[in-house]
């Protein structure tokens, strides 16, 4: 079984984040699991506890993803789109990757000012921003899902890792906690005329310094076509469907790395580019 520094390494993508996810506040007991306990300590910027720690060992994915639905509601916020994570190396027990959902709060403009204060441990990941120009069908091809796209703009995602015992996080954790969802950032949207999504180098600097970096092809599939129709597909099997104006990232393409205060600023080739200020 892999041990417990593999599996931070695992969602964080380096092995310095191993001691920053066990610097969150210790575990505790809670006497009270429902979900306004979640939803209460995700609106305080606490540290949140492990779902899987609440429920039965029967807990599944399934039950994972209505745990997901509930929480997401209970924020009562629009509903914007999409994340996928776990796009890399299969581990935390997963057995394919999984997604979360984007709510309208949660997505920033270009040159915004972020607060850090905002997180309880916040990270950066590289990603594309898709929109979609209509609803995508269930039977959607990989062929024909590159039609469906409006436009593609650059993406920072900033996960929070506000999850409690750390050293028991799971996947079905990740999952019911809509994947560490708190904030995108997303710049100027373009048509995505000749761009090849998959041969894309993006990079991050933070006060002039690169921070991360990373290939639009290099994901568990090695296709970014094939990580958006794997959300389509998984959404179809909980009976949900991407609608028009939706919004999707499609995963990290670089190693997660912290945020701190400061200047940050991105370059996506042909994409575009990104900044913001942290605070």
């Amino acid at each position: 079984m892999l041990n417990v520094k593999n599996r931070i390494v695992a969602i964080v993508g380096t092995a310095t984040l191993c001691l920053l996810i066990h610097s969150v506040e210790p575990a505790q007991a809670y006497e009270d699991c429902t979900a306004n306990l979640f939803l209460d300590r995700y609106k305080r910027v606490l540290p949140i506890p492990l779902p899987t720690l609440c429920a039965s060992d029967a807990f599944s994915a399934s039950d994972a993803y209505a745990f997901q639905e509930k929480f997401g509601a209970s924020i009562n916020d629009t509903l914007a789109g999409y994340k996928l994570a776990l796009t890399g190396p299969l581990l935390f027990g997963a057995t394919e990757p999984i997604y979360g959902r984007l709510y309208s709060a949660m997505l920033r403009g270009d040159n915004v000012k972020i607060q850090l204060a905002d997180f309880v441990k916040p990270m950066l990941e590289l990603e594309i921003a898709y929109t979609f120009a209509a609803d995508v069908p269930p039977a959607v091809t990989l062929a024909d899902l590159p039609g469906y796209i409006a436009t593609l703009a650059p993406a920072a995602e900033l996960p929070d890792l506000f999850f409690d015992n750390p050293a028991k996080l799971g996947w079905k954790d990740i999952i019911a906690l809509n994947a560490g969802a708190r904030q995108v950032v997303i710049g100027k949207a373009i048509e995505p005329g000749s761009i090849d999504v998959n041969g894309l180098t993006l990079s991050a600097h933070h006060e002039g310094k690169l921070v991360t970096q990373g290939n639009t092809g290099k994901n568990i599939w090695g296709n970014q076509w094939q990580a958006l129709l794997f959300l389509v597909e998984k959404l179809n099997e909980r009976g949900y469907q991407i609608r028009k104006g939706n919004v999707a990232i499609s995963g990290t393409v670089s190693p997660m790395v912290p945020v701190e205060r400061g200047h940050y600023t991105f370059d996506y080739g042909p994409l575009g580019t990104l900044q913001f200020q942290v605070e």
